[in-house]
């Protein structure tokens, strides 16, 4: 709604400029901003400070969320003992803000308050829905600059290199060093306050990051806050079809004219609040394993089946899955198979196949036991 009455706005001009006037007043000045979000932080800031740390340069930051969806592996009930391990090392909060993109930033003034100023309407590609009902979502994030170059700046998990041409080399992913010390929307399991943008009417059923039972986000900028669900309800709605309720006690939805406050947290407890996602649908990229084992320091592994959601096309096929470093800026899987292909490691016609002569250093067995 709000773009289309831009672009009539902006497409009246034209007419103006066309009507003779050759003395045009009132288009000079400072561009207004279509939005401002006042961000308040609370807390002891030194408690939470990681140790050794240079003097912070703290900055706000307004994040838009990316719609994602998890590997199963991260997701599915673990099927080697030591996948659990593997998971907490590899896989990220399944039910937490994915970032897109950063929109906008500001520096934390001496009273701990920043200015966020959106001069622009979130994207097309961040929005859920269709041009008649759709919504977007951001965090509002609190971090120490340490690169100095104004922005927050968002991170890739890296991946081991595989054996095929172009594939053997690790992908280094993107490092960051920025450090996040707050966040109003960090994981739906626990109580957030969120931007949102609403163009339309509002689609309740839709599962983007979803506020069951909480009112419907107000027209155009708000900021609506949820108590957050536990993951076994998640689990249990999801297999009743439903989206997890919300309380509706701790639902609100409210206009931007109240700072939004946000509490310092240890940095490791949002460690992936800047953390992009190569792929947001849940399929994932497989490698064949290289002739020489790679460097599996500081790694954890773990030997588990090919998911196949009960199809048996698998037939009990073992994957290699190895995490990231622990000291990684953000956390990831790399996964191995003897055979398959790059997308799919049940394909008919597989691009690789050396399940008779998988390399010596190969820790899995070829086939899971029936």
């Amino acid at each position: 709604m709000m773009r289309t009455i831009i672009a009539i706005a902006l497409g009246s001009a034209p007419a103006a400029l066309a009507g003779g006037c050759s003395n045009i007043s009132g288009f000079g000045g400072a561009v207004p901003a279509l939005a401002s979000v006042s961000v308040q932080a609370t807390g002891d800031f030194a408690s939470v400070q990681a140790p050794r740390s240079p003097d912070p340069m703290l900055r706000a930051a307004l994040v838009w969320g990316a719609q994602w969806l998890p590997e199963p592996l991260c997701i599915l009930p673990p099927d080697d003992q030591k996948a659990p391990t593997l998971i907490a090392a590899g896989c990220p909060d399944p039910f937490r803000l994915v970032p897109d993109r950063v929109a906008t930033n500001a520096p934390l003034e001496s009273d701990r308050s920043a200015l966020l100023q959106l001069f622009d309407l979130p994207a097309a590609d961040v929005m859920v829905g269709d041009v008649t009902a759709r919504v977007a979502y951001a965090s509002l994030v609190i971090y120490d600059d340490r690169d100095g170059d104004g922005t927050l700046t968002l991170g890739r998990a890296a991946r081991l290199g595989g054996r095929e041409p172009g594939d053997d080399q690790e992908d280094q992913g993107i490092s960051t060093t920025d450090v996040v010390y707050a966040a109003s929307f960090v994981s739906m399991t626990e109580p957030d306050s969120r931007l949102a943008f609403r163009e339309g009417a509002f689609n309740a059923a839709a599962a983007f990051y979803p506020r069951r039972g909480c009112g419907d986000p107000l027209p155009s900028f708000s900021i609506v806050s949820a108590g957050g669900f536990t993951a076994p309800d998640a689990i249990a709605a999801q297999l009743r079809g439903e989206l997890p309720p919300e309380d509706p006690a701790q639902c609100s939805e409210r206009s931007l004219d109240q700072p939004v406050e946000i509490a310092f947290r240890p940095p490791s407890q949002l460690r992936e609040i800047a953390c992009t996602e190569r792929r947001t649908d849940s399929s994932i990229r497989y490698r064949e394993p290289p002739a020489d084992s790679p460097d599996l320091t500081n790694r954890t592994i773990a030997c588990a089946k090919v998911p196949d959601f009960g199809s048996g096309k698998a037939n009990g096929m073992i994957q290699l899955a190895i995490s990231g470093r622990s000291t990684d800026s953000c956390m990831g899987l790399t996964h191995y198979v003897l055979r398959g292909c790059r997308n799919d490691a049940t394909c008919a016609l597989p691009q690789w196949d050396i399940t008779a002569t998988p390399p010596s250093w190969w820790p899995c067995p070829v086939q899971a036991a029936q």
